[in-house]
């Protein structure tokens, strides 16, 4: 960042580059360590924990020392790739040697063309090195940064055994060869060591070069926090510099977590208008090393347009992150245009929000700066410690996690149900599922990162779907049917009490009618009896 009171001197979460040396302190002896085994060895592999500095050692450590000539019996003629081995690591190692100007980018299909003569053989490294435009009596130095992707897209996108070993074979046999002077340094996380087994030679070279990076001692600290601000224009007062010291955790990664704070620290200290030194009161305003990137990540996101930019950032933070155990997270680059299918939307809201998460003070996402982004172009997240120090990501990641899981689950009991293993979902499964497509809207290109089958998954959840509203249909059918059945007895019921009634109330008024009728007869006849009588009783007196 520029301003009246110099630059920012600290890069934040993002290692440094190759033109940041002459910001990059406190790793000299660590540097010249390198240089020391990279004289007795052209194959180096630098090993250590997330964030503790593997990448900035190499890149403003080690590549400045040898075009500066430290390295005088390989002399100072010197040409630099660098790549990450991604999902397809001839490709990218292709695209590296043309970034490094060894090949002309604008010849047709010259990516193609460079991976071909990679696959050819063991040899095809030295091969394509020596049909290459690198001038005689120069060395090469092909930077693997992020080494382990090896390992880890092996398991993600199936990159064969076969290509992935073909790809360590051509860096040891050129690492190897007199005949081309080519230098292999790794950059690799400690963690995945023991997966170097799994290729014949790479255990035994990793074992010969290594070097296993060393933490800061509490100097070499104040070192990397003082001397940047001094190439700034500034200097930090010592109770700042004490607290900072103190604030650091035994945590790997607080090295990206400290200089992101620092430059957070800067940054409030030029828009503050302070004309001391940057100071305590600047730190705490950050919210400090447990607070600064967390707050500031989370004010990126609420600074976009509007839900949909913010629900496209959402998937971005997703894509980029994998949660491969309670304690550990790892980064997962895509292509620009892989991103677009996942998301969906607009591209340009997309580009959007990557250009928000990477400018310049901010450094969230790579890469870096304003440099144009191209359908190809990685994006990913800068950092591993970001997954774990930004809180909302953390939740998003713990999502993505559940989500995949639902999915393979899904994936799977498709698979079984098509091989007859297998029954329909039922609930509460199915509810669970349809809750997660409804919530997530998957696509191809998304479920492609965890498992195959998306089609025939999606076909399984409508075929459950289809058969549950089915077998519902079917039960409401079957209670209509109960519930006409019941009306039905209750009105004929009904009707026999009508019945019942008016023909408990005929009787009652036939045999009070009767009774009336007997009364009246029998009246009738005691009255003729009495009438008989007095007749003769009458006939007697006469």
């Amino acid at each position: 960042m520029n301003s009246s009171n110099g630059i920012n001197p600290f890069p934040g979460i993002r290692p440094f580059d190759v033109q940041e040396k002459y910001l990059f302190f406190g790793r000299e002896d660590q540097t010249a360590e390198l240089l020391t085994r990279l004289r007795k060895t052209r194959f180096l592999a630098v090993v250590g924990s997330s964030g503790s500095g593997k990448s900035s050692l190499v890149r403003a450590g080690l590549i400045p020392e040898l075009h500066g000539g430290t390295m005088a019996a390989a002399g100072s003629a010197w040409e630099v790739a660098v790549m990450k081995p991604g999902g397809d690591p001839l490709t990218n190692l292709a695209k590296s040697l043309v970034d490094a100007d060894l090949y002309d980018p604008d010849q047709e299909d010259v990516v193609s063309m460079i991976r071909a003569s990679l696959s050819r053989s063991g040899m095809g490294l030295v091969d394509t090195i020596q049909q290459s435009d690198l001038e005689s009596k120069t060395n090469l130095l092909i930077v693997v940064d992020q080494f382990e992707e090896i390992f880890r897209f092996r398991r993600m996108t199936g990159i064969s055994e076969e290509e992935a070993g073909h790809f360590i074979r051509l860096l040891l046999e050129a690492s190897q060869d007199e005949s081309c002077p080519i230098y292999v340094v790794l950059t690799m996380r400690s963690d995945f060591l023991g997966d170097c087994a799994q290729f014949g030679g790479l255990a035994e070279a990793v074992n010969e070069g290594e070097y296993i990076i060393p933490r800061l001692n509490r100097n070499q600290r104040k070192q990397a926090i003082e001397a940047p601000s001094r190439v700034g224009g500034r200097e930090m007062s010592n109770r700042l510099v004490q607290r900072l010291l103190n604030d650091i955790s035994d945590d790997p990664d607080q090295l990206p977590i400290l200089q992101h704070a620092l430059m957070r620290t800067w940054e409030y200290w030029v828009q503050a208008g302070s004309e001391g030194p940057v100071d305590l009161e600047h730190y705490q305003a950050t919210g400090g090393m447990t607070e600064a990137l967390s707050r500031h990540a989370d004010e990126v996101f609420q600074s976009l347009p509007d839900g949909e930019h913010r629900r496209i950032a959402t998937l971005i933070f997703k894509s980029l992150t994998e949660k491969v155990s309670e304690n550990r997270g790892i980064r997962r680059p895509m292509q620009l245009n892989e991103l677009h299918e996942i998301c969906g939307g607009d591209i340009k809201h997309l580009l959007h929000v990557i250009d928000e998460f990477r400018k310049t003070g901010c450094t969230f996402l790579m890469p870096a700066g304003e440099s144009e982004l191209q359908k190809h172009t990685i994006i990913d997240i800068s950092h591993e410690s970001l997954m774990r120090v930004w809180r909302t990501l953390r939740l998003w990641v713990d999502d993505e996690a559940q989500s995949a899981k639902i999915y393979r689950r899904l994936a799977d009991t498709a698979s079984l149900f098509k091989d007859g293993k297998a029954g329909l979902y039922r609930h509460p499964d199915l509810g669970i599922a349809l809750a997660w497509r409804d919530e997530n809207q998957p696509n191809q290109t998304w479920a492609d990162r965890y498992y195959p089958g998306f089609a025939e998954a999606m076909a399984f959840l409508d075929k459950s779907q289809a058969e549950e509203e089915r077998e519902g249909r079917e039960k409401e059918e079957a209670q209509k049917r109960e519930l006409a059945q019941a009306q039905a007895l209750a009105k004929a019921k009904e009707r026999t009490a009508r019945i019942f009634k008016v023909a408990c109330v005929g009787v009652t008024v036939l045999a009070a009618t009767s009774l009336y009728s007997m009364f009246e007869a029998q009246k009738s006849r005691d009255l003729a009896q009495k009438s008989i009588a007095e007749q003769a009783l009458q006939r007697e007196r006469a």
